[in-house]
């Protein structure tokens, strides 16, 4: 059986295909349009996939869509409710989104230029979150949490796996949503809501616990509702389009001014995030544990938008409420493509699940030496091209003398992190390369923190790892903290907080990234690398070969290796 699972008209569109349960592609529609967290209709990424795996329309038995339209009329009657009387204005905005919603048979099928297309079918946009950490998780059974800003109505939901079934248990509807929490403080801070949470977050190490008890009001955790949000400092719930601040009057008059996105980051702001990510931590905690309750299982797996939240998965860690925790690699909303075609697959097939767990992400587009050099011949007027015989040994060289290099290798990564094959990898033990990176070739902002990609056999001698994380940290998911009689050896890799977000990176999974951190080490007898992805300011990760070179073009980048070529400046 073939699947084809869309996630079209929310934040970071993405195409997936799975057969008899198994993911063959998976790609967002930003890698290849390059505009970030697109709400396009996933049109190239579905171009690219029929051209990688020869499947065509006609091949595939159902369409698998990441969300109910059916079930969108809800949000209206939840904002009536919660936000009435004011929340009447809210429904001319919710009506035009059904009626949008309603119409999407007739739209996939204009977009995708086909009519005669195989069933489309509907999947609740939680379940689709819920079925793309289960089933991809290395658990027969498990307790399953998501957390997001919305879907049709609900904003987390608990759910119980066991085999090929899941079931919801418990769910919190919109407008009481931890998503929405976070994305007002990241707008209130002068960040852009849905984009940059993840700067919030960083910022977060730099605050002081001055706010947290004012946060507790604005957001209360209850044993049988689990948490609720203070509505008077939102405005989310009745307002929409260019006059939804979603932060309140209130919550402006008890914090002060809101942050303009070219003011500087005051010390006020740093201990805002402080108390935001505080807050949220202790909500997925307490989430955590109403799932355990709920389901007593060993197990956890979770996806939707917050559990991308490294910080709080390594306080989900330490909590060891769980014997072990997987959160789905792309656990934004892009990865309900996948969810809801793997749903589709296991209520239609009643198949029993054949490999349990996911070994990496590696699922988008690769290009072939014939593709590379094609793309270099475009720049030869514009670039030094040189043939490498070891391309990781050459990368090792250059990062321990100092250079910054673009590594670009194999199949794209699915999901938002740079796992080693569209990365942009530094040395770990220069105090300076922080600063350089984020100034020079990322055009950043200065707080923002590097992950560290470790070989596995030398993880747990540079960080506390935990093996309730062990699922995590191969895909970046969550912080560590670095022991102590290391850390003044990797300084570019560790946040002000002494932590760092992982990649425990194994031979057997990725094994040319593997041995250039492990030529590295021969050099530096330092088995990690910094790394981050492939992309500057605003941009999304590369995808193609002409995005590297561009990207390198427009960047102080020193080499990148395409491949087996390296490409150095003229």
């Amino acid at each position: 059986m073939i699947v084809l699972g869309i996630n079209y008209s929310s934040h970071d569109a993405a195409i997936a295909l799975i057969k008899d349960g198994e993911v063959v592609f998976a790609c967002e529609e930003e890698r290849l349009n390059r505009e970030k967290h697109t709400k396009k209709f996933p049109a190239q990424a579905l171009k690219k996939c029929m051209e990688y795996t020869g499947v065509r329309l006609e091949d595939i038995d159902y369409i698998a869509f990441f969300i109910n339209p059916k079930l969108q009329y809800k949000i209206i009657i939840w904002n009536l409710i919660q936000a009435f009387p004011k929340s009447i204005f809210y429904i001319p905005y919710g009506i035009s989104i059904i009626r949008k919603r309603y119409k999407m048979t007739s739209i996939l099928k204009n977009k995708i230029n086909n009519s005669n297309l195989p069933p489309i079918l509907y999947v609740n946009h939680h379940i689709a979150h819920a079925a793309s950490a289960f089933f991809l998780s290395p658990f027969e059974r498990a307790a399953i949490l998501t957390i997001d800003g919305r879907g049709e109505y609900e904003t987390t939901t608990i759910s119980h796996g066991i085999g090929t079934s899941i079931k919801k248990l418990f769910s919190i509807k919109y407008p009481h949503s931890i998503g929405y929490l976070y994305s007002m403080v990241t707008k209130y801070l002068g960040f852009k809501p849905q984009h940059d949470e993840y700067k919030v977050m960083g910022l977060s190490a730099y605050g002081r616990p001055i706010f947290c008890k004012e946060f507790r009001k604005i957001i209360t955790l209850d044993e049988k509702r689990g948490f609720r949000l203070n509505l008077e400092y939102f405005d989310h719930h009745y307002k929409h389009g260019n006059n939804r601040k979603l932060f309140s009057k209130k919550f402006v008059k008890e914090f002060g001014p809101p942050r303009m996105p070219h003011e500087p980051i005051t010390q006020r702001h740093k201990d805002i995030a402080f108390a935001l990510q505080k807050v949220t931590e202790e909500a997925i905690l307490h989430l955590a544990k109403i799932a355990k309750n709920l389901t007593s299982e060993e197990n956890l797996c979770m996806a939707g938008g917050v559990a991308l939240n490294s910080v709080a998965n390594a306080k989900l860690i330490d909590s060891k409420i769980f014997k072990k925790i997987f959160i789905q690699p792309a656990a934004n909303d892009a990865g309900t493509s996948v969810g809801s075609a793997l749903y589709i697959h296991y209520q239609k097939s009643k198949h029993f699940r054949k490999n349990l767990g996911i070994k990496d992400v590696y699922w988008g587009p690769s290009f072939s030496e014939k593709e590379i050099e094609l793309t270099l011949i475009r720049y030869k007027d514009e670039i030094k091209i040189e043939k490498l015989r070891d391309p990781e040994k050459k990368a090792a060289n250059f990062i321990h003398n100092g250079h910054i290099v673009g590594w670009f290798q194999g199949k794209m990564e699915f999901g938002p992190r740079a796992l080693g094959n569209r990365s942009i990898l530094a040395s770990p033990t220069d105090p300076k390369m922080k600063d350089i990176i984020n100034k020079k070739v990322k055009f950043r902002e200065d707080f923002r923190p590097f992950a560290a990609s470790i070989l596995s056999e030398y993880a747990d001698k540079f960080f506390e790892c935990d093996s309730i994380g062990e699922h995590l940290y191969p895909f970046m998911l969550a912080t560590v903290k670095v022991k102590p009689e290391v850390a003044d050896k990797i300084p570019a890799v560790l946040h002000i907080d002494k932590t760092s977000r992982i990649q425990v990176v194994d031979k057997d999974i990725n094994p040319p990234f593997w041995n250039l951190i492990n030529e590295y080490f021969k050099l530096s007898g330092i088995p990690l690398i910094l790394n981050t992805s492939f992309n500057t300011k605003g941009e999304p990760i590369v995808c193609t070969p002409n995005d590297a070179i561009q990207t390198f073009l427009n960047s102080n980048l020193d080499y990148i290796i395409l491949g087996n070529f390296l490409i150095g400046r003229l």
